[in-house]
Parts: C-alpha cells; structure tokens; sequence
C-alpha cells in the first residue's frame, strides 16, 4: 500500500469519527435532559424561576410531570409568557375533597372601557384588576371549594373614554372545564359567571353572587 492510500484511509476514518462525534453532539443538544412539565394549581410553571413555595402536596403523574397543590398560590403570566406566583399557602383549610373539574377567570378588556375591578373568592381578595390592565388568564380552581361559593365584585368606573359606545365592553368571566393529560384547560360552554362592562356604563357596582363548584 503507497504512502498516499494510507493517507486517503487515514483521512476517511478521520472524517467519519467526526461525522460521528458531530451527530452525537447534535442528538445530545437537540434532545433535553428531562422532558417533564411542572404544573401548580393546574398552571403550567416549568420556566418559573426565584420561587418559594411552601406547604404544598405534590404529586408524579404517569409521564412524569410534576404537580403541585397549595391553595392561596395564584399564578399569572408576565408579556413574554414567564410564569410568576403571588400569594401564599393556605393548604390547610383547603376541602379534603379535591373538585372534578377546574376553574380559571379570565378578563378580556376594552381600550374603550375604563373600569377597575375588585373580585373576592369566598371573602378572601382574590385579584385586583387596574384601569390599564391587559388580558389575563388565572387559575381559580385553587380558591374553590366544592359547592356554594362566594364571588363578589367591585367594579369603579375611571374617566370617560372618548369614541365608546353601548357595544364596546370589558368581560370577566369564569370557565368551567376539564384538564387534558398535558395539563391543557379545555373550557365548556357556556361560562358559568360573568360581568360585563360597556363604555356608556358610568355607576360603580358592588355584587355579591353565587357560583357553584363540584
């Protein structure tokens, strides 16, 4: 064998040692560590960051996935979809029968429409909503218990915006649904509790109202 096939078949294994060590990098990369979720309160919170919880109940499901329970733990997500957790526990006066379906509030709000809101959970101030407050999805099922529950909002008009009509509104509302096996909120139809709020509506409102958890 000459000089230069030795180099050629030097050459070859070279390069498929590095094809190989490449694609090995590549597949390391592309591939996680860990490909769990970590849920609290039925809320997505894998990318939460310098968060203490305490006093929680925490359960693996089947996949993996870590799920954590305290009620009085809220979850909000910031613009660019970052979890953040308010409140604190209170795990130990939550039911001992956990509810069959979930709850989550959410608020669609109008550049047109000037309200804050104030909405309490079986007495407990459960979230503040500003005048300049953008849309919003929370968990509720945590502050629920099964049964009669408490929902009283206050609603203060700010000032008068100009160009809004009867038909432009702000809406809260509360859905029931169902949790998929990725933790994923499927809501029914229609919501089970609602207000809603136009640009001509100017009188302050404070209501108590009954909804029904199970």
């Amino acid at each position: 064998m000459t000089n230069s096939q030795l180099f050629y078949n030097d050459h070859k294994v070279l390069q498929r040692a590095l094809t190989a060590v490449a694609l090995l990098l590549a597949l390391t990369m592309a591939t996680p560590a860990w490909a769990f979720e970590v849920f609290l309160n039925g809320v997505k919170v894998t990318n939460l960051r310098n968060a203490d919880l305490s006093n929680c109940a925490v359960k693996f499901d089947g996949d993996g996935n870590i799920k954590i329970i305290s009620p009085g733990y809220i979850v909000t997500t910031d613009k660019d979809g970052n979890p953040h957790v308010s409140g604190s526990s209170d795990l130990t006066s939550s039911p001992s029968a956990a509810l069959k379906s979930r709850f989550v509030l959410t608020y669609a709000p109008n550049t047109k429409v000037n309200f804050a809101f104030e909405l309490f959970i079986n007495d407990k101030l459960f979230k503040k909503i500003g005048l300049d407050q953008g849309p919003f999805t929370v968990e509720l099922t945590q502050a629920l218990h099964s049964g009669s529950n408490s929902i009283r909002v206050i609603a203060k008009p700010g000032d008068a915006l100009p160009g809004g009509g009867e038909n432009d509104i702000a809406e809260l509302r509360i859905l029931k649904g169902t949790e998929t096996a990725d933790g994923t909120f499927i809501a029914k139809k229609p919501p089970i509790w609602e207000m809603v709020r136009s640009a001509i509506d100017r009188a302050p409102v404070d209501r108590t109202y009954s909804v029904v958890a199970d």
